[in-house]
């Protein structure tokens, strides 16, 4: 069940407005089944502060609170993980803006809280560091990313670090990767699909029938993202677990078209024949047709 949030205006003077905003939370947390924010302007900024709540009218104030810190505070999700423990989590984000530096983004602070009752709750210091981040330019050039802020991704990052996993594993690596993509997050992709990245996945989590279906679109990504060699170097270890994969064969074509043509051509061929067969002719990109055919 999707963890609902709504938005309730319920008091405001000259001087000071509150906003509530109220997150349903499945599973819920303690006997908690909805976290409660207020968001309250003043003449410092926007300050964020909450608290977990039932039906049944028990309460537990959240200790943390999201300050102003150079720009107001922005509630960006709050919800549970269940794993060996319940989490509960919620993130603050500030606007980060220093032009004179160059830097210009977002930061986001998770924190997360476990607990087998009220009276033991705690906040998790370590959860609470992994999935917080700066997303945005840096100084003097470049760029930081806050790979954990999305919720299905932080989930999985949880699981994973309460099971003791250190780096992340083929399942997360894919799903970031696909969040990005989704995104047209082209820098973000060649930032974390790094030539280290592939290497220290392919040891742990080898290229076999079981995980083509990842490399490809890492091969994919890295493509779209400018990383043509990188891209190649993947994608022709996947064809050497499954060479008659049709999908392949215009991401080889696509990364080969602009250092080998004749190459990249061949597998445009191939490519569209193996879709014709297929009764899928339709579904051919114009630009295969047009590269297959020129000369």
């Amino acid at each position: 069940m999707k963890q609902i949030a709504l938005i309730i205006l319920f008091g405001c003077s000259a001087y000071v407005c509150a906003e509530s905003r109220i997150y349903y939370l499945n599973p819920a947390f303690n006997g908690m089944d909805r976290a409660e924010f207020v968001s309250v302007d003043d003449e410092f900024g926007q300050t964020l502060k909450g608290g977990l709540k039932n039906e049944s009218g028990e309460q537990y104030r959240i200790p943390d609170i999201c300050e102003p810190e150079g720009g107001d505070a922005e509630l960006s999700d709050a919800y549970t993980v269940k794993g060996k423990n319940k989490y509960f989590l919620f993130i603050c984000a500030w606007p980060v803006q220093h032009s004179g530096v160059g830097l210009n983004g977002i930061q986001y602070e998770t924190f997360v809280y476990a607990g087998k009752n009220l009276a033991s709750i705690v906040k998790n210091k370590p959860l609470s560091q992994a999935l917080s981040g700066y997303e945005g330019s840096l100084e003097g050039g470049g760029s930081s990313y806050a790979w954990y802020v999305q919720r299905i991704i932080a989930s999985e990052k949880i699981l994973e670090l309460e099971a003791g996993m250190s780096t992340d594993s083929l399942i997360l690596a894919h799903g970031i990767v696909l969040t990005r993509l989704k995104n047209g997050d082209y820098d973000a992709i060649k930032s974390y699909l790094s030539a280290e990245r592939i290497r220290q996945l392919s040891l742990v989590f080898p290229i076999s029938k079981s995980t083509i279906v990842a490399y490809n679109d890492f091969g994919y990504a890295l493509g779209l993202s400018g990383e043509k060699s990188l891209a190649y170097e993947v994608l022709s270890k996947v064809e050497k677990i499954d060479p008659d994969r049709v999908v392949l064969k215009l991401n080889i074509a696509d990364v080969l078209w602009a250092s080998d043509k004749e190459k990249s051509k061949a597998y445009y061929k191939e490519y569209i024949g193996l879709m014709k067969k297929h009764g899928k002719e339709k579904l051919i990109p114009a630009s295969a047709l047009d590269r297959s055919a020129s000369n």
